[in-house]
């Protein structure tokens, strides 16, 4: 909770605004009690109908008062809750921004996801309750009791006898409640999981007929997950219950003995029965409150902890304050080799290579060869655990990452597409561009034709992850967007897989006009990507096997000639 409790420090006032409006509606709520004992013992006894006209119109005012207090506290209160777990909401995602791919991985999407839902609404409610309860509990109860007492002390002992047995009943339903809810969250990232494993491999799973498989997973995970949250709540559903049956006994008991003063003359009147009852029934809603906020304080515990696993996370850390950097585009590889935490073998073994500025680069090689991990270390994203990677001769590690990134244009393997129009996805790579250079963009990207035939054309919608578009389509939306970014440095991570060989002959000669004299980098396992590049680097199982143009491969590379082959069916003639 500490991690997350300062995120109310900015409304502190608003917070205070909300106890003090709700403070005052506990206090008219008290109030009213009395003034209905006053209209039996000195209006109805006395048949002054005045008396109770006037009574009347206090209880009046003073309900008018406490709904106004309420409504304001209510509304201070939830713009409170709004408002941090909007600024909580706004870290989880700066900090999984953060994130290495290590510390990502180890937590999955699935449990991000619930992490900045689930687990923030959870943590909303002891906001709330700090905004709300913090002061209505105390106020209900001491405000009931000192005004009970004001009554009738002994009648005011037999309520409070009863308190002690609720919060008995309270700590004993909440006594293990932290594993429960442990186990309901951490099985609720399993369900989401597998439910956005199902979603995204729909129609693998029915093709190949594993849908009860899938049923299997899902109903295995739900079984468990609904059990423990059903046990939590039926434990919490207990509590209502058996708190009310303990305060109208206590009812029965102040109405007993209440009758039996009455009848010895000790000056108790029904009138202060009456209003003790009613104090009963106040400070029977502060215990049930003040119950709920404690056996509820164990489920934010674990949720605030499951929070602070994405606040504390490490993320990249970036060595070097962020600094305006110009590259003009040469780039080393030394002795760079790479291993996954917890693999068995390297994904990168002794890399050594140079591609000089201005010059178009080929990295090719099969399935798991270490093409895209090249690209990760490339981008800052991870850091080699041999060798270095330089930039103009400086060592990557001397570099502002955010600068790095600034002079690098990158499309990956998946396009990513964003719901919104087809200008704002490829804006994204300058967001200062007007309509003429995104129309350019597009043109370079082979993009402009399908676009223009949209009747909104770049303000064509579209929806999340580009469902709307084909894969060539999503590719080419990606490329204009790595084109809009005025760059040193140009990665093309297969992705022009999509494209038919004259769309990707069309946008390679556009390519070669438009960021001529840039660095490319074109990743894939296309040769007829690969072969009209100045060199060409072959890559097998996280080795750098070879390098050179693509006659010279074809000449004397064996990972490369069977690649060709696998193309073309036999032998790989030049174009």
């Amino acid at each position: 909770m500490k991690r997350t409790i300062p995120y109310l420090k900015p409304y502190r006032w608003a917070m205070a605004a909300a106890m003090t409006a709700l403070g005052v509606s506990t206090v008219c709520d008290l109030l009213l009690p009395t003034i209905m004992s006053q209209i039996l013992n000195n209006g109805i006894y006395e048949k002054d109908f005045a008396y109770i006209a006037r009574c009347c119109g206090r209880m009046f005012l003073v309900c008018l008062t406490g709904i106004a207090a309420q409504l304001i506290g209510a509304w201070w209160s939830n713009k409170v809750v709004a408002c941090f777990c909007r600024d909580l909401r706004g870290e989880l995602f700066r900090r999984v921004n953060a994130m290495s791919f290590e510390e990502f991985g180890e937590l999955g999407t699935a449990a991000l996801v619930t992490r900045a839902t689930h687990d923030v609404e959870t943590v909303s409610w002891v906001v709330s309750d700090l905004a709300g309860s913090a002061i209505a509990i105390p106020v209900l109860f001491l405000g009931g009791v000192v005004l009970a007492m004001g009554k009738d002390v002994l009648l005011s002992l037999l309520m409070l006898a009863f308190v002690p047995l609720i919060l008995a009943v309270v700590l004993y339903a909440g006594r293990n409640m932290d594993e429960v809810w442990k186990k309901s969250d951490g099985y609720m990232d399993k369900q989401s999981g597998i439910m956005r494993e199902r979603l995204r491999g729909i129609r693998p799973i029915r093709a190949f007929d594993a849908e009860k498989k899938e049923h299997e997973r899902v109903a295995q995970a739900t079984h468990v997950m609904a059990k423990h949250i059903i046990q939590a709540n039926v434990t919490m559903g207990m509590i209502a219950p058996l708190a009310t049956f303990l305060l109208d006994l206590a009812v029965v008991l102040i109405v007993y003995a209440g009758g039996w003063r009455l009848e010895s003359g000790s000056g108790l009147t029904g009138g202060d029965i009456f209003a003790i009852v009613q104090y009963v029934s106040l400070v029977a809603s502060g215990v049930i409150m003040g119950a709920f906020s404690i056996i509820m304080i164990p489920h934010a515990k674990v949720a605030a902890e499951r929070i602070g696993q994405i606040l504390e996370a490490r993320g990249i850390a970036d060595p070097v304050a962020r600094q305006a950097l110009t590259l003009e585009g040469d780039i080393r590889f030394d002795h760079v080799s790479f291993r996954y935490e917890g693999a068995e073998e390297p994904a990168l073994r002794d890399i050594t290579l140079h591609i000089p500025k201005g010059r178009k680069a080929a990295i090719i090689g099969g399935t798991g060869a270490g093409k895209s991990t090249l690209v990760s270390i490339l981008l800052g994203f991870r850091t080699p655990t041999e060798g270095q990677v330089l930039l103009d001769g400086v060592p990557i590690g001397r570099l502002s990452r955010r600068g790095v990134r600034e002079n690098i244009g990158c499309v990956l393997q998946n396009a990513a597409i964003f719901s919104g129009t087809i200008r704002e996805n490829v804006a994204m790579g300058d967001l200062s561009a007007g309509d003429e250079a995104i129309w350019q963009a597009l043109e370079t990207a082979q993009a402009r034709d399908f676009v223009s035939a949209f009747p909104e054309g770049i303000d064509h919608p579209v929806k999340q992850s580009g469902k709307n578009l084909s894969g060539g389509q999503r590719q080419r939306i990606g490329i204009a967007r790595a084109l809009l970014k005025k760059a040193a440095i140009y990665i093309f991570d297969d992705s022009f897989s999509a494209l038919d060989l004259l769309t990707e002959a069309k946008l390679r000669k556009a390519l070669a006009g438009s960021i001529a004299g840039k660095t490319q980098i074109v990743i894939g396992q296309r040769v007829a990507s690969a072969m009209h590049c100045d060199c060409i680097f072959v890559m097998d199982q996280g080795r750098l096997v070879d390098q050179g143009t693509h006659q010279e491969l074809l000449g004397r590379c064996r990972v490369y000639q069977e690649i060709c082959a696998s193309q073309t069916g036999g032998g790989y003639e030049t174009r």
